[in-house]
């Protein structure tokens, strides 16, 4: 087994592997570079640019460290994905030695905890075909299946049982991570000791998109923290790897960081604007933006503040350093933040990127007016440090909203 070692966003020294083997697991890393490795050394050169994590394919382990501080990383993940959870609990982390082991140790504690006197129940419906009642009758089923026979009878039941949302999650999630195989030996045997439990439900496989988010209640509040971890490891920020590949297994937990990053920015602002979904939404595809009048060039900035259906505020969220320049901003950047700021008719538009110069920069647009400012986050800053940048960029924005007064309906 070859293991090959990187880190986000630099390049590797000369990895041995061939151009077949990069082919396996580059439609993993689709942002990595691979470039041969200068005259007299063999092998190439690997970038994995926002790519966190660990991948397996064949006989090739590839794990990626962040540039961040593992807790660094995990703070941003976890306030993205829920930013009461992050404060009401707490995780060891700091002898965790990978991305995965960090993620997968706490999600093991807290899945035998929540299962240790046996898996939680629940009513599930089922439509079923049996020889006596059971439930209630579907007719209309009946009738249309069994119209000259009193057998089967086609009913609908309620069934007190352990296969439910709750527990498939947490099924799911321990299955993936023993698929890892790289995990600490403590770790790999609590979560054999979930599964263990968890024999009666069933396996799934689910779509990252659209990963069910169970509501708690007090009969299922003690699965509260693993079902967080559950959806993170199942969810959007993870990128699936395939395993049905007859000629290639591979397997892993990546993070793709700007994503990370994007989606941290998005659920602090909304906290510290005190904001519901309906008015901070992640996507705008209902409100329909576009840049022209026939529809064609689609816009779907990062950040937008919504009143109705009217626009008040717009912005985007840059995973980079700023320039080393008086602009701060890359030309592109502020062309796509115009965009944005064109389409909504908003006079001030934010540009957000994970490092640079602290103060804020704004250019003013000739004959036109538009404000586009460029803010910075200093992520490897404390939490609390982060939050309060978050908490002084809010204000600004909030700031510029009521000062420019309602934009137009972007419809």
């Amino acid at each position: 087994m070859q293991t090959i070692r990187l880190t986000e966003h630099e390049d590797s020294e000369p990895v041995p592997i061939t151009l077949e083997d990069w082919d396996d697991i580059s439609g993993y890393l689709n942002e990595a570079t691979i470039t041969p490795a200068p005259a007299g050394q063999p092998g190439y050169i690997i970038n994995p640019k926002n790519h966190v994590g660990l991948i397996r394919t064949g006989d090739i382990t590839i794990q990626i460290a962040p540039k961040l501080d593992i807790s660094r990383v995990l703070f941003l993940v976890f306030y993205g994905l829920d930013p009461d959870y992050w404060k009401e609990h707490t995780v060891e982390l700091e002898d965790a030695p990978t991305l995965h082991e960090a993620i997968a140790r706490p999600f093991a504690d807290f899945a035998e905890q929540a299962t240790r006197r046996g898996p939680l129940h629940g009513y599930l419906t089922i439509d079923d075909s049996l020889p006596g009642v059971r439930g209630r009758i579907r007719f209309a089923d009946q009738l249309r299946r069994h119209q000259r026979v009193t057998t089967p009878i086609e009913v609908t039941y309620d069934e007190f049982t352990p296969d439910i949302d709750e527990n498939r999650l947490l099924l799911a999630a321990s299955q993936r991570l023993l698929r890892l195989q790289a995990l600490s030996e403590p770790t790999t045997k609590k979560l054999r000791r979930v599964i263990g439990r968890l024999t009666d439900v069933t396996s799934v496989r689910y779509d990252r998109r659209n990963v069910p988010e169970p509501q708690l209640n007090r009969l299922n509040r003690h699965y509260a923290q693993p079902l967080t971890l559950a959806r993170l490891i199942l969810g959007d920020e993870t990128i699936e790897l395939s395993d049905e590949t007859p000629t290639v297994t591979s397997r892993g937990l990546l993070f793709n960081m700007a994503k990370v990053f994007e989606t941290f920015v998005h659920a602090a602002l909304r906290k510290a604007l005190k904001l519901s979904t309906h008015e901070f939404p992640k996507n705008v595809r209902r409100h329909r933006l576009n840049l022209d009048n026939a529809g064609k060039v689609k816009l779907e900035p990062d950040l937008s503040w919504w009143d109705q259906e009217r626009c008040v505020m717009v912005g985007d969220v840059k995973y980079k350093r700023t320039v080393d320049t008086g602009r701060k901003a890359k030309d592109s950047d502020l062309y796509q933040l115009l965009a944005y700021t064109t389409a909504t008719q908003v006079d001030t538009g934010f540009l957000v990127y994970a490092a640079g110069e602290s103060e804020p920069v704004t250019h003013t647009v000739r004959f036109a007016g538009t404000d586009l400012v460029v803010e910075t986050l200093t992520l490897n800053n404390e939490p609390e440090a982060i939050l309060a940048e978050i908490g002084a960029l809010a204000e600004r924005i909030s700031d510029a909203r009521y000062r420019d007064g309602p934009a137009l309906s972007a419809a």
